[in-house]
């Protein structure tokens, strides 16, 4: 901690001299402040490591200047750099009790978990959209609001059903506020990923739950029946006039056996079609077939980690895209997904990638590889102007 305090202060005096170098540009250090990271990404509970689960994190930076990652079952972690994080809270509010809904599961009822939160600010409420659900026992999307980021909130319910929506496995929000104010959330997993559009207050349905129900959008995927070769783990950004659709594919959780890894599609349009470039649309995915650019891929039997995906991404001060995302790492033998973080890279025809210098682990030489995770190099993070 020592050595970010004085990173942090070097770089606020504009004499930093980067211990990493993950950019294409020289670093302006006379107007922005940076720190540096490595993965996996440290997150500190007290003076301790934290060592729990961090699963698919979803980044926002905050009204109080802190960027909050929100994850599975109610993990909330806060930092001030992007790249150091803490342990902030686990538990915003109660589970949900639809889950014992009798028309969702009549024979076993209850049971589902807060997964795969997505939080936005629209007007002058925070929103917390979240699924709920268990392995193989989906039940849908509902959603929290508050005033302030960090809470309180207060649980307003259901949004839909897995079964009211028509999607089959109904997780795994991300809503995304277009230039004209119109809502629109992507959602769904391994068995068709939709856009529905919300109302402009980002509390409801635009048109109702049987409007929405019926316009869904197919944006990526194949509709039914599990399919590792699809989607999930959705995020959209817009850049240079088009949306670009991340989406994970394989398997999320089986240690180091994970097959997980992102993809993109990019489209003129919210609503697709997302197409790679080739031109094939993301919903010609299924059958074995993945369509969509490599974007971060740990490949199979790596010796560091496995299983890469589900992320999010941050735009920085100076233009950087920062995709933050989870993954098994050999630091505890693969038990459990932690906060990975890296910079986007872009080619000349604009696909997002990663690239990093990965050490063999027997020769101790490094190769610089496009789509691999860092693992053990501290690199510099995004930067931010400095406040005057």
């Amino acid at each position: 901690m020592k050595k970010v305090l004085a990173i942090l202060l070097a770089c606020t005096l504009g004499c930093f001299v980067g211990c990493g170098d993950n950019t294409k540009d020289p670093v302006d250090t006379n107007n922005y402040t940076f720190s540096s990271f490595t993965n996996p990404t440290l997150v500190l509970t007290g003076t301790s490591d934290y060592k729990d689960e961090v699963a698919d994190p979803s980044i926002v930076k905050g009204d109080d200047g802190y960027f909050y990652i929100f994850a599975t079952n109610q993990v909330v972690l806060r930092s001030q750099d992007a790249c150091n994080w803490e342990f902030y809270k686990r538990g915003l509010f109660p589970t949900p009790s639809w889950s014992g809904d009798p028309e969702l599961y009549p024979n076993d009822p209850g049971g589902c978990a807060i997964w795969a939160p997505d939080v936005i600010k629209i007007g002058d409420k925070w929103i917390y959209y979240y699924s709920l659900s268990g392995w193989g026992k989906c039940c849908g999307i509902g959603l929290a609001v508050a005033d302030e980021i960090a809470g309180p909130y207060t649980d307003l319910g259901k949004l839909f059903s897995y079964k009211q929506i028509g999607i089959e496995n109904a997780i795994d929000p991300h809503v995304f506020v277009d230039y004209d104010g119109r809502v629109y959330m992507s959602v769904g997993s391994f068995q068709g990923l939709y856009i529905v559009e919300l109302t402009a207050d980002g509390l409801g349905l635009m048109g109702g739950l049987e409007t929405q129900k019926n316009e869904k959008i197919l944006i990526a995927g194949k509709v039914g029946g599990w399919d590792g070769s699809t989607y999930e783990g959705s995020y959209i950004i817009e850049r240079d006039g088009y949306y670009y659709y991340f989406g994970s594919v394989g398997t999320c959780c089986e240690g180091k056996n994970s097959t997980y890894r992102v993809v993109c599609g990019r489209s003129e349009s919210i609503t697709g079609p997302y197409l790679d470039s080739r031109g094939f649309s993301m919903t010609m995915s299924g059958n074995g077939v993945t369509i969509g650019e490599p974007v971060l891929n740990t490949g199979f039997n790596n010796p560091n980690y496995a299983g890469a995906g589900h992320n999010s991404i941050l735009k920085d001060d100076a233009g950087d895209y920062w995709i933050y995302y989870h993954a098994y790492s050999a630091k505890d033998n693969f038990r459990t997904r932690h906060l990975f973080m890296n910079k986007l890279f872009w080619t000349e025809d604009g696909w997002p990638y990663v690239e990093n210098n990965v050490v063999d682990n027997e020769t101790g030489e490094s190769e610089l590889q496009k789509y691999k995770p860092s693992f053990d190099e501290e690199l510099d993070g995004p930067r931010f102007l400095v406040k005057e």
